[in-house]
């Protein structure tokens, strides 16, 4: 996922486009084709790590990088939407707003990364319980301080309306980030040394957005922005942020530390067990159970399940960049009428291309995820696929539900659902997931638990939409995709194909059947297709927003 998630203001639709309006057309597809390539080049990373990397050492990254993630994006984020605001409204002050902002993170984005490093061995003993990942998130501490500044640089082009430029960071991110982490996999230099391309990565393209964008250029006499202002909303959306992104990784999270506990209590048992089986191994390898290391390993079995199952939510937040404007507060006061029709069409949309992928997967679960994983892979983590496909479509329209509530001012009550459905989702894992362990069924468990939580989290949020916009997904849409979805699944659990092949045909027929449906029972119609025709052609005229 993109982690410049701010869009170029919506140009006026109506007459003749004016330059500024063709520059934010343009801007749109320049940062929308970014993002694609962003969320591409991740998925390249995360298919491909898993066959250079050890079990146990791909587990162990993608804990690191969940825990660094998981803070990276807030600041990245929150950075972005920050600094992208103040530069909108004062126009000719994007360069004292820079200065702010870089500012802002000498005390903030800075502290946190140092934090972060300081507390890295606490987390790694008394969250994790396995000292060793100590190094890997002292390390990853330094993404976390450069990111916070090249995400200054990132709002500042956004702000100066050179969409090209934060497209073009976007991408040279990517690309320069997939590169060290695959690269320093390749080379052999485990998981400190795939943080160390990831930490590489960042110092490369911060100093580039430093050349390219520009550095603030003021002197003694200048007028200095407060940082105050910008600190205060950087307050209002961190709280939400924190929780959302929580909400990503509590689950991987837990079962690291869980299953640690299940494998030290069990380290006795396990080692009679391989001495039984193979009673040469400890005597020639000096091998002995390490139940840290056999806890990275259903890690990796996970993350594999979350690689897959997230592919839904990160097309839809692609794609809804593309289609839908982000709602802002003016919208919402001065035309509710527009703002219900708003909701209600890209609640439907979002639903429907999210579940469209979503089913291809829970259709035929070991054989998609054969598609790109090893067989134990297969065998470890097909039972997770169904829940977390189906959980990550809710937790789509959970973030698209956000993101209105958000922009429409209704930041409380939108806080308030997404620490109720966080902390079900940890309260839910922390109780089933010791109970799995004992039956072998952590990874099902944790993503049907995972799951509940994301579809609360949906339900509540589009309650709230209802009370608050007077608008959700119409009644009729929900049970006509739940029909198309029901068909579709049966489809593809009764056809007889397997191996890769045979497995992205299956997928087609799945999907035509899902659409076809959808059209049968006039979900899909005319009315769409001519809604399709409006939007490009408002993007052929240079229209900001569709």
């Amino acid at each position: 996922m993109s982690e410049s998630d701010q869009q170029p203001p919506a140009a006026p639709t109506t007459g003749t486009q004016p330059p500024a309006a063709a520059a934010a057309g343009r801007g749109v597809l320049y940062i929308a084709f970014a993002k694609f390539y962003f969320m591409f080049a991740g998925m390249v990373v995360q298919f491909r790590l898993p066959a250079i990397l050890s079990r146990s050492a791909f587990g162990s990254y993608s804990i690191v990088a969940s825990i660094a993630s998981f803070v990276n994006n807030v600041l990245v984020t929150g950075t972005i939407q920050a600094v992208s605001r103040f530069s909108a409204q004062q126009p000719g002050k994007a360069r004292l707003v820079q200065h702010a902002g870089l500012r802002m993170h000498v005390r903030l984005g800075l502290p946190i990364a140092i934090g972060f490093i300081a507390v890295a061995p606490l987390v790694s003993r008394y969250v994790l319980l396995d000292d060793g990942k100590t190094s890997a998130l002292m390390l990853a501490g330094m993404i976390i301080g450069g990111n916070s500044f090249y995400a200054v640089f990132v709002g500042t082009a956004n702000g100066l309306h050179q969409f090209h430029k934060q497209a073009g960071l976007d991408i040279t991110f990517a690309t320069i980030r997939s590169a060290g982490l695959l690269g320093m996999a390749m080379a052999g230099l485990g998981v400190l040394g795939v943080i160390g391309g990831w930490v590489a990565a960042v110092v490369i393209i911060l100093c580039a957005a430093a050349i390219w964008v520009g550095m603030p250029r003021t002197t003694a006499s200048d007028e200095r922005l407060p940082i105050k202002p910008m600190l205060k909303f950087f307050a209002s959306v961190a709280l939400y942020l924190t929780l959302f992104n929580a909400l990503m990784f509590a689950d991987g999270i837990l079962i690291k530390r869980f299953t640690t506990v299940y494998f030290t209590e069990h380290a006795r048992e396990l080692a009679t067990s391989l001495e039984g089986v193979m009673p040469w191994a400890v005597r020639i390898t000096g091998y002995q159970v390490d139940p840290s290391v056999l806890a990275d390993v259903q890690n990796a079995y996970y993350a594999a399940v979350q690689n897959i199952a997230r592919l839904s939510y990160q097309a839809i937040i692609a794609v809804t960049f593309v289609v839908f404007p982000l709602v802002s507060r003016s919208t919402f006061s001065e035309d509710r009428e527009t703002t219900r029709r708003y909701i209600a069409v890209t609640s439907r949309y979002s639903l429907i291309f999210a579940m469209a992928i979503a089913v291809v997967m829970a259709a035929n679960p070991a054989d998609v995820l054969g598609l790109v994983y090893a067989p134990d892979y297969v065998e470890m983590g097909a039972t997770a696929v169904l829940p977390l496909a189906f959980g990550n479509v809710a937790f789509s329209v959970f973030a698209i539900n956000g993101t209105i509530l958000n922009s429409a001012g209704h930041t409380r009550p939108a806080i308030g659902i997404a620490a109720a459905t966080l902390g079900l989702s940890i309260i839910g894992n922390w109780i089933a997931i010791p109970l799995a362990a004992e039956s072998g069924d952590v990874l099902a468990v944790a993503a049907m638990v995972t799951a509940g939580a994301m579809l609360f989290g949906a339900i509540a949020s589009g309650w709230l939409l209802t009370r608050k916009l007077g608008a959700f997904l119409p009644v009729a849409s929900i049970v006509r995709i739940a029909i198309a979805t029901g068909v579709a699944l049966a489809v593809g659990r009764v056809l007889p194909l397997h191996g890769k092949l045979m497995t992205l045909a299956e997928a087609a027929i799945v999907g035509i059947t899902f659409v076809v449906v959808l059209v049968v029972t006039r979900e899909l119609g005319a009315r769409d297709l001519d809604a399709i025709k409006a939007v490009r052609k408002k993007r052929a005229t240079g229209g900001g927003e569709p």
